[in-house]
């Protein structure tokens, strides 16, 4: 039996029928891991609301099975929230108490938020008769965790998602950089962190996107000018609750960004299972609605994220055709730092080798071919 290179390419024949059997065995074990991820106990939120709360929910959401998501919000409204109107109605001066909020807020609430976040924007978390809710992530509580008010949804599914990682539509494109190389993340989040003031009303007045242009520029403007008078008015509350969460926000969702966009497949780096990869039986898939599959994600963006899983089981031969590499126990931190300090054999350990070329495949045959994998792609 014949089998696709380790790129995806051409059929190679000479592949043994023993590296079949591998590579079967390898898809009944990755079967499993998306049932685990399934069934497994979610971790999206510290802790439940009471009974009359959650039946309030359950008749308020388009749909109760997002009810972890609601949870996480108001396990931040009901702590961060408080916590940051303290700081300033006492016009705190105490970098001691700014950076314990900023450190508690963060370890509880980051990567649970910015998660929360993504998936609220694709899907809408409350009915029509409740729409108003639906901005209370991405208006009131999103300046909390450093991203400013109204920008993620133009940002992530208007630009990211419509133009798939391609350099001349998505400015968090990671196609023409080095992925391996420090310094080029660097100018990436520098992009990012001083360019999306710019890019993104670009974005939307490309689109004709009239509205949304209006609104990204007032929700700028208003964050801008805030962050402006805090800084005058209380520097070190404005400095712990708006200036560093902007600053570590902005450099964790590139690394996730750009770690998630890391290997790019050379002969189709803008389809959306050669653009990324998917990481199975890994812990951060309960903290994160299932994102690391997030191929699958990039394949139909509004697929509920209950049921990445068996789209993952579903597509299985599509990814194997196209490339889609699959790592089992690795977060995306996890693959991105294991690339930037050039740990190739942990990647190698915990790489799914579902396809008989890549049961095939040895250390150095792995290393070699996710290398390629990095190297930037200039195209139109």
């Amino acid at each position: 039996m014949g089998a696709a290179d380790l790129d995806g390419g051409p059929v190679v024949p000479e592949i043994g029928e023993e590296y079949v059997a591998l590579a079967l065995a390898e898809r009944q074990r990755i079967r499993i891991d998306a049932e685990s991820d399934t069934v497994a106990g979610r971790q999206e939120y510290l802790w439940r609301p009471p009974p009359f709360v959650v039946n309030w929910l359950r008749r308020s959401l388009v749909e109760e099975r997002d009810l972890p998501a609601a949870f996480m919000l108001l396990n931040l409204a009901t702590t961060t929230l408080p916590a940051a109107l303290l700081l300033w109605s006492t016009g705190c001066r105490s970098h001691l108490l700014g950076a314990a909020y900023l450190i508690l807020t963060y370890a509880a609430f980051l990567q649970r938020f910015m998660l929360t976040l993504h998936f609220t924007e694709h899907r809408p978390l409350f009915k029509p008769g409740y729409r108003l809710l639906n901005l209370v992530a991405p208006l009131v509580l999103a300046p909390l965790l450093g991203v400013p008010p109204g920008m993620y949804h133009l940002h992530h599914c208007i630009m990211h998602h419509s133009g798939n990682n391609r350099w001349s539509l998505d400015a968090s494109s990671t196609e023409r950089y080095q992925r391996d190389n420090p310094l080029h993340f660097l100018m990436y989040w520098a992009r990012f962190a001083l360019g999306s003031w710019f890019e993104l009303p670009w974005v939307a007045a490309r689109a004709g996107r009239w509205g949304l242009l209006a609104a990204c520029l007032a929700c700028e403007t208003g964050y801008l000018a805030g962050v402006r008078w805090a800084l005058r008015a209380s520097p070190v509350v404005a400095l712990w609750t708006l200036a560093l969460p902007f600053a570590v926000s902005s450099l964790a969702l590139m690394l996730g960004n750009w770690s998630q966009h890391l290997f790019l497949e050379p002969a189709a780096p803008r389809a959306s299972l050669g653009l990324a990869y998917n990481c199975v039986a890994c812990a951060d898939n309960q903290r994160t609605y299932n994102d690391g599959y997030h191929a699958v994600h990039h394949l139909n963006s509004k697929t509920h994220w209950t049921e990445l899983p068996a789209q993952f089981v579903a597509t299985l031969d599509k990814q194997a055709a196209a490339g889609t590499l699959i790592f089992r126990g690795l977060g995306f931190f996890d693959v991105g730092v294991a690339v930037f300090t050039g740990n190739y054999d942990l990647l190698h350990d915990h790489l799914v080798k579902y396809t008989p070329a890549l049961a095939a495949a040895g250390r150095c045959d792995v290393e070699a071919m996710l290398r390629r994998r990095l190297a930037p792609i200039i195209m139109s």
